[in-house]
């Protein structure tokens, strides 16, 4: 078993967790080979002490004796070795830094130090350590974790917590419903601890969780908060399976989908007290079962396979305007059929209106290497429109690749042109503009920029914009890795800049998972004087471009704020539409994967309690020579008929101090 993220990915791990019954008869070493080598594991968890070790510091404490002694030889259950990295190491299950009695909370302490030290030294990846046994004093236990986590500077410590804990019998059925809420069942009361426990260890990237999945089905509140949540193991005992006709091990069909789905994010799975599950097939009969339910995995979706090893991390959006793409930038746009199929659809209708009996001019303005160029020669074989076609790119690198398409495949039925779209201008005027300029938030990639700098060169009488308009729409979400991620650089600038990211391990934290959108733009723009000298001004102004947003969130249920989700719905002609939110993509562009969403990250995470709302307010900034977003969040909570003020975070990026994007 191995701590490179990228071998683990390839594969579905599965341990044993192997207790230890006696000091006499134990032998590391054997309980490896029989484990991986004969009944098919990957790896094994065991205790890294013998019983001889709690009855040592049992005897001590009832003595008096306050000095905690090292983990002796005698005591060790786990030693340096070979076989090391097939080992995950559980540390005491006895210990209790926030117990009631001072005195086993300090030793409880000064002992997960030891062997938290001790992991580290026998060169163990991963240590387990038992969960908080009382709710009160939880920040001792935090303090302790995060004294441990000091003792080295690579183990990862993982804590065992439960999902969430069954509902107590006599709670009348409307105190917990499916979606977890209730007024005196709370089914995140373990989720909240743990969100404890990170925030005072700093969040962490060596903190995880050892997550045991309950033997009834979590809410799905529940299943949604945890992942989002640095989930390392998944802990799945013997309890939590039933039999089938035939007596053997299976999970319920809710147990099947949380488990297929915690598979995404390529937790190992730990089978505990297999030895003691009286369904058929023994002690294997479980990890067979889970081996099964691994190979029936659903299939990745297109966004899925197109997106291996994206998801969850952050890209700086592309600055096209001052930057030349490269071939290969390139290249991994034009993989998206479902976008320029829609492109495809809109010229074709947009040509089938067209009225007149001349041939309309059609230009593609930042053509790239030519998709859309291919795409528009196509739509006016369907239209069955003769049409005269333009390509105009700024990018002289791109330029030479448009040319050997010319020359190989297009031949006299395109003009090139070598200009940034702004400064061209055509000998006649262009009656149908198609661009691809579109960024993670529709207008981040100064789309509205471009197309005003090109607008003058539309056909005043009737030219067609494709797109036609854009919006932008967000949503406040959660995400405990981006933002331990964002922490390790410790710098201003990475936090206030946006970041294009493929959310996986992300909860949408709002009511009903909602989505506002916050401002629009419209081609040709309305705004702008329709002749290029009055028009000029303004454009290089910019000021008609700026946009402000607010929007206010439900919260339902408890949960910590890390920024905000970014999306795009696009018009490109009439009925032909492009959309990037989840709820709607299904319907107006099915499997697009030519943008990932964009996310705003927050310095610091907010804390929100149960039925609170944030109010989310986003700036689109301009001084003529550059773009850039600023964003605030202010957090409310209702009494009686006011809304009070929780608090208010910082404004991001405040004159573009970190993040921009330059005309």
């Amino acid at each position: 078993m191995s701590s490179d993220d990228t071998s683990i990915a390839q594969v579905f791990n599965v341990g044993v967790h192997v207790p230890i019954s006696s000091d006499s008869s134990w032998d590391l070493t054997a309980v490896i080979a029989r484990a991986v080598e004969s009944d098919g594991y990957d790896f094994i968890s065991t205790p890294i002490t013998r019983p001889a070790h709690a009855a040592r510091i049992s005897n001590d404490l009832e003595g008096g004796n306050t000095i905690v002694d090292s983990i002796s030889e005698e005591e060790a259950a786990i030693t340096s070795s070979d076989h090391v990295e097939q080992v995950v190491a559980f540390a005491s299950s006895w210990i209790e830094p926030n117990a009631k009695d001072h005195e086993l909370a300090r030793v409880s302490a000064e002992v997960l130090k030891q062997e938290v030290a001790y992991a580290s030294y026998c060169g163990l990846v991963n240590i387990v350590i038992p969960p908080p046994k009382r709710r009160t004093d939880l920040v001792r236990y935090a303090q302790a974790v995060n004294t441990a986590l000091s003792m080295s500077a690579y183990l990862q410590v993982s804590i065992h917590m439960l999902m969430c804990e069954d509902p107590p019998e006599d709670v009348p059925g409307d105190a917990h419903n499916e979606d977890g809420s209730g007024d005196r069942y709370d089914a995140l009361s373990m989720w909240d601890l743990w969100n404890t426990i990170r925030t005072v260890c700093g969040y962490n990237a060596r903190l995880s969780l050892a997550l045991q999945i309950p033997a009834h089905v979590p809410p799905q509140v529940v299943q949604d908060r945890w992942f989002a949540e640095p989930v390392r193991f998944l802990l799945l005992s013997s309890s939590a399976f039933i039999g089938n006709a035939k007596g053997f091990p299976v999970l319920s069909k809710g147990h099947q989908s949380l488990y297929h789905h915690f598979l995404k994010l390529k937790s190992f799975t730990i089978i505990r007290d297999a030895e003691t599950g009286k369904l058929k097939d023994g002690p294997l009969g479980y990890l067979k079962y889970v081996r099964y339910l691994q190979a029936k995995l659903p299939p990745a979706t297109v966004t899925e396979a197109f997106a291996q090893g994206y998801q969850d991390y952050l890209q700086a959006p592309l600055q096209p305007l001052m930057d030349n793409l490269e071939s290969m930038t390139y290249e991994v746009f034009e993989k998206d059929p479902v976008k320029y199929a829609q492109y495809e659809l809109a010229i074709v209708k947009a040509l089938r209106d067209w009225p007149h009996s001349r041939r309309p001019v059609v230009a593609v303005a930042g053509a790239g290497r030519g998709p859309l160029v291919a795409r528009a020669l196509r739509a006016s074989e369907t239209a069955k429109v003769s049409i005269e076609l333009i390509a105009v790119e700024k990018n002289p690198n791109a330029f030479v690749t448009l040319q050997k398409r010319k020359r190989n495949e297009w031949k006299n039925r395109v003009d090139l042109v070598k200009s940034d779209m702004r400064t061209w201008r055509p000998k006649n005027p262009v009656d149908i503009l198609v661009t691809e300029l579109l960024g993670s938030l529709a207008d981040n990639e100064l789309s509205p920029e471009c197309l005003d700098g090109v607008q003058n060169v539309l056909n005043a009488d009737g030219g067609i914009s494709i797109p036609a308009s854009y919006t932008a729409h967000i949503s406040p979400i959660m995400s405990a890795k981006l933002f331990t991620d964002l922490q390790k650089h410790n710098s201003l600038q990475h936090i206030e800049t946006p970041y294009v990211v493929l959310f996986q391990a992300a909860d949408h934290i709002a009511e009903n998972h909602e989505i506002k959108q916050i401002w629009e733009f419209v081609h040709p723009n309305p705004e702008l004087p329709s002749t290029e000298t009055d028009a000029s001004p303004l454009v290089r102004q910019n000021t008609h471009n700026k946009r402000c947003g607010r929007v206010t969130f439900n919260i339902p249920e408890k949960a910590v704020m890390h920024g905000i989700a970014g999306y795009f719905e696009c018009v490109l002609y009439k009925d032909v539409e492009l959309s990037t939110r989840p709820d709607t993509i299904e319907a107006k562009s099915k499997d697009m994967i030519s943008w990932f969403p964009i996310f705003f990250p927050l310095k610091t995470p907010i804390c929100l309690p149960r039925n609170s709302s944030v109010d989310i307010t986003i700036w689109r900034e301009t001084d003529g020579r550059k773009v850039w977003y600023e964003w605030l969040i202010e957090s409310f909570m209702g009494i009686g008929d006011s809304q009070v003020l929780l608090g208010t975070s910082d404004l991001h990026n405040p004159g573009g101090r970190s993040s921009n994007i330059g005309l």
